[in-house]
């Protein structure tokens, strides 16, 4: 048998195991050993196979984090089908452009809220052998031309279509933040190679007990592939809650999970009001945007030294960089610099960052990040000129600005398309939200550009408070003028009680846009 697919690496992993626990569903506590998930998935797999499910077919999935959402997708990755998981925090419009550039010939729903554009794609298309398969027991009400899915009464044995290395197992699709959303291509090959990479740097095994409460269309998935490779029992949340995840540590002695930034620091934030016992946990991974110093100070005191930062995103489908836990541990006693970085590259990864003469930037010389891996994308689905835009030499050029330390470690200083020009001088985003962020009342902040009649742009600062802190901006802005430059002082600055997230978590700076450069400004300084 070969392993050089993720369809051979992950049911060979799987199997290893028997009657240990493989996935609990929580509150219900419903759980699933891992001969169960095996003869579950298989099951499915005789089902996808009678309705036509081949390799290459294209099988949308829309299903909350559950059991079902496990085994779907295991199914589908077993039948060789292209998967194109839907994220049920997309917008409805954004749901029918998908459904409309990927056409998938099989579409899996358990969500109400998404059965209308579901349905359009349905009556607008001229293939009637698609199938849109409804799931009992998530209280939705499906049209007649809806199937609902009912379990085989016996498992049908039937002939499994075998992956090739170069065959397209994934389209996941970009969020589109900076426009309509792309259809990001991964091979078998390339999948197989980010989950040995992952199990190979950074193993966990069967005393490790795996908390998600993100959902599993995000890159968590990909940590929930490696636990069960692994034989660690996942426990899944089917949404966030910061005080149900501090139960739920306790109560099953959870040792992993994976948090973006924000749901860490609403957890931090609730540790100084209840009682709480975290001993178990040996490591805490987080993503999408760096933790500040004072934050990683609060996250020591209440975990201790267990926390790691991974720099990825769709198009590479692997952790790209690792901040290490002895890197935040050196950060906490005598660097703090370090934490603005995302760490050292990983193993089967090549990191560059490159001027705008294509060659190599030295040392604290900005320029374009760019990626070589095995696990990159192969392109974006019917776009070959956007594909040729971003794909050069075998290079991905991720639209990242970074630059190098003397030590190896890699930063992130902003996206290009977030960077600020303001009087003709270039403001990053992220350093002016650095600055903001290290106001004892701010929880986080984000920074935009919005027009001026003189400068072009200035900086926006949108900040979200602390709980039980108040503040205005004019005292943002006066604190922000003790520590940096003049051209990255904000000159606006606007409060909300909660941000607005992209599907994967991160905060939507193009909704931001849209709101505070149409709005009439409430609180400008000039």
């Amino acid at each position: 048998m070969e392993f050089n697919t993720l369809q051979s690496i992950l049911f060979k992993g799987i199997k290893r195991f028997s009657d240990e626990p493989a996935i609990t569903l929580l509150p219900s506590e419903e759980t699933l050993t891992y001969k169960e998930l095996v003869d579950k998935t298989e099951q499915i797999v005789g089902y996808l196979l009678q309705l036509g499910v081949a390799k290459d077919t294209h099988v949308a999935m829309l299903i909350p984090n559950s059991l079902e959402n496990v085994l779907f997708n295991l199914a589908i990755q077993q039948c060789g089908a292209t998967l194109i998981p839907l994220n049920e925090k997309l917008g409805l419009r954004e749901v029918g452009i998908i459904l409309e550039d990927s056409k998938p010939k099989v579409i899996i729903v358990a969500t109400q809220t998404h059965v209308e554009p579901i349905h359009d794609y349905l009556k607008k298309s001229e293939n009637s052998t698609i199938h849109v398969i409804g799931l009992s027991g998530f209280n939705v009400n499906y049209p007649e031309k809806f199937t609902l899915f009912n379990w085989p009464e016996k498992k049908v044995m039937l002939e499994i279509p075998k992956a090739s290395p170069k065959d397209i197992a994934l389209l996941t699709y970009t969020g589109g933040t900076t426009g309509t959303p792309k259809g990001v291509m991964h091979s078998q090959a390339g999948l197989g190679a980010a989950l040995f990479a992952s199990c190979m740097e950074d193993p966990l095994d069967d005393r490790d007990r795996l908390l998600i409460s993100s959902p599993l269309v995000h890159s968590v998935g990909s940590l929930l592939w490696r636990s069960l490779v692994s034989g660690v029992h996942a426990y899944i949340m089917r949404s966030f809650d910061a005080e149900y995840v501090l139960n739920v540590i306790k109560k099953y002695e959870i040792t992993t999970t994976f948090m973006v930034p924000t749901m860490l620091y609403r957890i931090l934030d609730l540790t100084k009001s209840i009682e709480y016992d975290v001993s178990s946990m040996r490591n805490i991974y987080y993503g999408a945007s760096p933790i500040s110093h004072e934050r990683l100070k609060e996250a020591f005191e209440v975990f201790g030294p267990i926390i790691r930062q991974q720099y990825g995103m769709t198009e590479c489908n692997i952790v790209i960089t690792r901040l290490s836990k002895s890197a935040h541990l050196q950060a906490y006693e005598n660097n703090s610099n370090v934490l603005k970085s995302c760490g050292k590259p990983c193993l089967m990864t090549e990191v560059r960052v490159v001027n705008e003469q294509g060659k190599d930037a030295s040392q604290h010389e900005l320029g374009e990040i760019v990626i070589k891996s095995p696990s990159m994308m192969v392109g974006y689905y019917q776009r070959p000129e956007a594909t040729q835009e971003v794909l050069r030499d075998g290079w991905f050029y991720s639209g990242d600005i970074g630059m190098w330390d003397e030590n190896g470690y890699l930063y992130i200083v902003d996206r290009k398309k977030d960077m600020i020009i303001s009087g003709g001088m270039n403001v990053y985003s992220a350093e002016v939200e650095r600055v903001v962020n290290q106001h004892p009342a701010v929880s986080l902040s984000a920074c935009i550009g919005v027009p001026h009649n003189d400068w072009g742009e200035t900086v926006c600062a949108v900040v979200l408070l602390k709980e039980g802190y108040d503040c205005s901006a004019e005292e943002i802005i006066s604190f922000c003028k003790e520590i940096t430059s003049n051209y990255m002082i904000p000159k606006e600055v606007h409060f909300l009680d909660k941000f607005p997230l992209t599907p994967i978590g991160k905060i939507d700076k193009k909704e931001l846009k849209k709101r505070y450069v149409q709005e009439e400004k409430t609180e400008q300084v000039n």
